[in-house]
């Protein structure tokens, strides 16, 4: 059996950490996407992080976890998961504030002394949900254009940032504060900036919202998605999803997942009616900050 080393990760792992993520049917595009945008050194920088894994004496990688300068702790680690995160304790620049990967990973994860004794704000557990693009059912209310969708506006971005501040509300649980709602207008604000947001209307108004959360050339995720609660049943949330992955289609992108609560079984059954399917269990940890 061929030996393998716990060990940092650096730039002439990349295209090795690649091919293994690649590899693995439970690979979220979070980490394909930081891995391809980022640095492997945390320099403080969007998308750097600190990667460990496991080298083989060949070079191959056969399993990791990075702390992103977000914060955020992902992980793929089908084995030496707790070695892995001794090491990444000792390396990294910064605690985490969330983890995040495959359910069963996570249960581990959670055990480790790297968030072991920290207090948990909320868990998640939920099913990611893969879709060819190609196999994309439009609903027939945006064929037919009774709901359209487009593009923000500017002055529509005020909106956008209140109903992004009640989806982190109702689906993380983070409290409604003047803290909270400026970073939920600053996220849309950014997300607008870099054109990575849609909403369907009806008649021009506003009725549902989704964002590009992670992509790559062939691959997008597709999150945040939200339609107020007076406005909800009418399909409006899956006219703003497909309307985002019709229209990246026309770029090259061939397959989109996203992630989809488990407590919320209409959410699971509405992305189900466009085309996604189960691919794999996923959960998020939240810790309260230091």
């Amino acid at each position: 059996m061929a030996e393998v080393t716990v060990r940092v990760l650096r730039e002439e792992h990349r295209e090795a950490l690649a091919a293994f993520l690649n590899r693995r049917p439970d690979t979220h595009v979070f980490l394909r996407s930081n891995l391809a945008k980022g640095g492997m050194e945390d320099d403080g920088k969007r998308n750097d992080g600190t990667w460990v894994g496991t080298v083989r004496d060949d070079g191959t990688v056969t399993s990791v976890a990075v702390l992103l300068s977000s914060g955020v702790c992902l992980l793929q680690t089908p084995a030496h998961i707790h070695e892995i995160l001794d090491m990444l304790a000792a390396a990294a620049p910064r605690q985490p504030t969330m983890m995040c990967g495959p359910t069963d990973q996570i249960e581990h994860g959670l055990l480790h002394g790297l968030v072991r004794d920290r207090s948990l704000q909320s868990r998640h557990d939920a099913v990611v949900m893969n879709l060819a693009v190609a196999q994309l059912r439009v609903p027939p209310s945006l064929e037919t254009r009774q709901v359209d969708a487009r593009p923000p506006m500017g002055e529509e971005l005020a909106l956008l940032g209140e109903w992004h501040a009640a989806f982190n509300d109702e689906v993380f649980s983070d409290p409604r504060s003047p803290e909270a709602d400026l970073k939920a207008r600053q996220w849309v604000r950014a997300v607008h900036d870099e054109r990575r947001d849609t909403i369907a209307t009806v008649e021009d108004k506003p009725v549902s919202y989704c964002a590009i959360t992670a992509s790559l050339d062939d691959e997008v995720n597709i999150g945040a998605v939200y339609t107020p609660p007076e406005l909800r049943g009418r399909g409006y949330a899956q006219c703003a999803v497909a309307a985002t992955l019709r229209d990246v289609a026309r770029d090259g992108v061939q397959r989109a997942c996203l992630t989809a609560m488990k407590d919320n079984p209409s959410s699971i059954r509405t992305y189900t009616a466009i085309g996604f399917t189960p691919a794999f269990d996923w959960t998020i940890a939240r810790f309260f900050p230091e």
